[in-house]
């Protein structure tokens, strides 16, 4: 019985990450040359362009509005299909 704790909380497993391969150096310069480019106002070729965020709503919504409209209409003929039967079914 002596084996046994009932207040004592397990401690966290650490976490040991040693990175395979870090250049310190190389990571400073890059930082640098980051910062020259947005000090001069170069644009990075790399990166590719990103349109507005209004482009992209706008043709979201025109995307959208088909498959808007059809559930629409899907969801009309299912409650003409119910109130059909439910006729059918109570007055007759």
């Amino acid at each position: 019985m002596a084996g046994f704790k009932f207040f004592s909380i397990p401690k966290p497993k650490g976490f040991r990450y040693k990175p395979i391969y870090y250049n310190e150096q190389k990571e400073e310069m890059r930082e640098r040359e980051e910062r020259a480019r947005k000090e001069l106002g170069l644009s990075d070729k790399d990166k590719p362009f990103v349109p507005s965020i209004r482009g992209q709503f706008q043709r979201a919504r025109k995307i959208s509005r088909p498959s808007s409209r059809q559930s629409n209409i899907r969801l009309l003929i299912i409650i003409i299909v119910l109130l059909l039967i439910s006729y059918f079914v109570f007055f007759r």
